[in-house]
């Protein structure tokens, strides 16, 4: 009590103005949270609009999920085809949501709300093919497999078989550049733990 006696008006004064920071400061912490999840929800709105309505996504996602209907889709004649335009425009899609959730920087419950979309990709032997190719080709030529997110997810998720990235035989081998893959393979003879290293996990 003596101490508070002691204290003087530009004290007091002092520590209302601490006060009132203190709960302005919490206030703007509590907007700018607000304010986060708003423009997150904004932005799967986005993507979701975006897988649903977009007329290319939509019919690359529908080939993917009922393959069986247009059986072995996955061939020579795919690359460079309008086919692999659209899929390679919705895999990327895809990617981005798998890297920003391998990030954390979307909720659980934000990724549940995609998550059925995103898992019935996985249903196709045909992607994972080219998936496989796709990366398999990436290493051999030292570069980043630009669905590296996808598959990191199918091997953790088990729906890619775990020796995805590490058995070079696990798919036949398809590519326009198919010619110039094994020899390539051969010149760098290049071990497959070396290979590993030459891209992201």
């Amino acid at each position: 009590m003596c101490i508070l006696y002691k204290l003087t008006i530009e004290n007091y004064l002092t520590i209302i103005t601490i006060f009132l920071m203190a709960i302005g400061s919490i206030f703007a912490l509590v907007q700018w949270n607000s304010t986060v999840k708003i423009r997150r929800s904004e932005f799967l709105d986005k993507i979701l609009n975006k897988l649903i309505f977009d007329h290319e996504m939509v019919e690359a996602m529908y080939i993917i999920e009922y393959d069986f209907i247009k059986n072995n889709w996955y061939k020579k004649t795919f690359y460079g085809s309008d086919l692999e335009k659209k899929l390679d425009k919705y895999l990327s899609y895809i990617n981005y949501i798998l890297y920003l959730h391998a990030k954390n920087n979307i909720s659980y419950d934000e990724f549940n709300v995609i998550k059925y979309e995103i898992n019935r990709i996985f249903v196709s032997s045909q992607l994972q093919k080219y998936l496989w190719n796709l990366y398999h080709f990436a290493i051999i030529n030292k570069e980043n497999c630009p669905y590296i997110q996808i598959i990191n997810y199918g091997i953790e998720e088990k729906y890619f078989n775990r020796e995805f990235k590490c058995n070079n035989d696990l798919f036949p081998r398809i590519s326009v550049y198919e010619k110039n893959i094994k020899p390539l393979d051969k010149i760098l003879n290049i071990s497959l733990s070396e290979r590993e290293q030459n891209i992201e996990k």
